[in-house]
């Protein structure tokens, strides 16, 4: 037990510095101001109580006595107005004040640096279920940032004003100064008391809001929604989501209520603390051994006591739930730490090899340890060559594309890209120098133009690239579909009037995009999937027009486009069984041949089949 409190301490310890240092470097002035303004304030009432202490001496002796002048206390009374009226503004500068305050700095600023974290995630932890948790419980609490400030800020504020209250009661009394001591740490024992309760129920809500959220969203998204209305399970569903929202309600009526329980002991704590320092106080006066003015001061001493106590259990609650979320995002960002420019200026920003654009050497990958998906891949991909990458589905080809763009780092051996590994290079040199389409590609739900302009979006104003690239893409059917032309939107989510394009339509946006960056090295995986075969035939020879010479990888399970390639590699299995040029594979009669006589038919097409689709006699449509 001693040894978990000892480590919660030190994550307290650790995720608060962390999140004072990104503070200041998301917004350093706001992290100034409020920190000096706040602990500035906090000493006003402390001030009041000597002016007042010195005022009520100095005027009892002026009426008991005739000694001095009235005149004479006027600075001092105006002096003291001026703390009083400074000190009741300043209190409206509560927890809520500067959350909101801060909101537009801290929250925003966090949100940006937990996006440009996860753009540092390697793809292949990124797909496991334990990371994706982990983004989301850190990208769910960005107010944790704001959090610390805001109640850091009043904490220190409440600090500020019972220290030096504190030495005020030190100043008039040693048994007052004991008796604040005492009641001050009763208070923070029950609200460090509480906090560690309310850790563990934050963990068990983390798990519920992330349960709760799946259900929800199944009503929004097309396919789910189709599936559950199709079952008549949606009620089945509702019941899902409302067992986890329960939860959560359920913690968080147990978090409300245990602060309005600290709350309450803490006043009632005041009162006893109250009782027990006014009956003090007028045993002192009666015995002679204080003044009256010394009892009214420590009146005033208490009910400033008081105030600064009152809000430190909402306060201190709100730092330690802003605490929790920053230890989650601390560890999670210690795990995707960004390029350090002295290291990246070492690096590499020109290739070693001018013939050979990518080697393999005994490659091996595994997403999972004891499931390979690729084994001891070796061979050799020349600059300005076309080579087609065939197999079944879930032979390994998507994953062993993303391996030689870098997203995935090999489980054993090494690759090479230009005569280099790629952690020898600069940061973005592949990317760089790569073009690929992916069959699991994305349409963002913005305008046609912007779609296909994301491929070089230095360029997604240039409207002539655009229209070059949709050209290139197969996608002028689609642009003349849709009224607004390059302006009109794609998708649903975020505009109502969004056009939904069919499978096909989609895949010829995305080759596009592809088309977009015109780079020396072209990659397609998949690029016609989702079109009939001999469509997907006319799309790979339009792709093969448009490369220009360049390095090409085209990749399907279909294999009537192979012959478009200079050479084939043959992956089945997760490993390379053959690679050679089309009539080399045929001629051996292995697993390619196989392949390309069980797919002949697809291919078979009458000539007026062929006229219809307008595929010129010498165009490769068929196998």
């Amino acid at each position: 037990m001693a040894n978990r409190k000892k480590a919660g301490l030190t994550d307290k310890l650790l995720a608060a510095k962390w999140g004072i240092r990104l503070a200041w470097k998301i917004d350093r002035k706001m992290f100034l101001l409020w920190t000096v303004l706040s602990m500035g304030l906090a000493v006003l009432p402390a001030i009041a109580l000597a002016y007042n202490r010195d005022i009520i001496a100095n005027l009892s002796g002026f009426i008991s006595t005739g000694a001095g002048s009235f005149s004479a206390l006027v600075p001092d009374i105006v002096m003291l107005g001026i703390i009083l009226m400074v000190s009741g503004l300043s209190t409206r500068l509560n927890d809520d004040f500067l959350y909101m305050t801060m909101f537009d700095s801290y929250y925003l600023g966090l949100e940006e640096e937990m996006m440009d974290s996860a753009q540092r995630i390697d793809l292949s932890e990124l797909v496991k279920k334990e990371v994706k948790d982990e983004y989301f419980a850190a990208i769910s609490r960005c107010g944790s940032l704001t959090d610390l400030m805001s109640s850091g800020c009043s904490l220190l504020a409440r600090m500020a004003s019972i220290i030096s209250l504190m030495i005020v009661a030190l100043i008039t009394s040693k048994i007052i100064f004991i008796m604040t001591v005492f009641y001050i740490l009763v208070v923070i024992y029950l609200n460090s008391a509480f906090s560690n309760k309310a850790r563990v129920a934050w963990q068990e809500m983390r798990e519920m809001l992330r349960k709760a959220d799946y259900f929800e969203k199944l009503a929004q998204n097309g396919d789910p929604a189709k599936e559950t209305r199709i079952f008549n399970s949606s009620e089945w569903v509702k019941t899902k989501w409302d067992e986890a929202y329960d939860t959560i309600e359920k913690t968080q009526v147990e978090r409300s209520y245990g602060i309005a329980q600290i709350t309450f002991f803490s006043k009632v704590g005041f009162y006893v603390f109250m009782v027990l320092m006014m009956v003090y106080a007028l045993f002192q006066v009666a015995g002679g051994t204080m003044t009256p003015d010394v009892l009214l001061m420590i009146f005033l001493l208490c009910t400033s006591i008081a105030e600064a106590v009152a809000t430190i259990p909402k306060s201190y609650q709100h730092l330690d739930y802003g605490l929790y979320g920053l230890d989650i995002q601390r560890r999670f960002f210690e795990n995707t730490q960004a390029v350090d420019p002295k290291e990246e200026s070492r690096k590499a920003d020109t290739p070693l090899d001018s013939e050979v654009c990518f080697e393999v050497r005994n490659l091996s990958f595994a997403y999972k340890a004891d499931r390979p998906v690729l084994n001891d891949l070796n061979f050799q991909i020349k600059r300005g060559e076309t080579v087609a990458l065939v197999g079944s589905n879930g032979c390994g080809k998507t994953t062993l594309i993303k391996i030689l763009l870098g997203l995935y780092a090999p489980t054993e051996g090494e690759v090479k890209f230009m005569g280099r590994r790629y952690s020898e290079y600069r940061k973005d040199f592949v990317m760089d120098r790569i073009g690929t389409f992916f069959q699991d590609f994305y349409l963002f739900h913005l305008t046609l133009g912007e779609n296909v302009g994301m491929g070089n979006v230095k360029e997604i104003g240039n409207e002539p690239m655009i229209m070059s690239a949709i050209e290139r893409g197969g996608a002028a059917k689609v642009l003349q579909k849709l009224k607004q032309g390059l302006n009109h939107r794609l998708g649903k989510q975020v505009h109502k009037d969004g056009a939904m394009l069919s499978g096909g339509e989609g895949q010829r946006v995305a080759v596009s995009r592809t088309h977009m960056s015109d780079k020396e090295v072209m990659i397609f995986d998949e690029p016609a999937s989702m079109l009939d075969p001999i469509a997907e035939m006319e799309q790979f020879f339009h792709i093969k027009q448009k490369l220009g010479g360049r390095t090409s990888i085209l990749v399907s399970h279909r294999i009537g486009f192979a012959r478009l390639a200079d050479r084939i590699l043959v992956l089945d299995g997760g490993r390379i069984v053959e690679d050679g040029a089309h009539e080399e594979l045929m001629a051996k009669g292995g697993v390619y041949a196989n392949f390309f006589q069980e797919q002949a038919q697809w291919y078979d097409l009458s000539e007026d089949r062929k006229d219809e689709r307008g595929v010129r006699d010498e165009e490769p449509a068929r196998a």
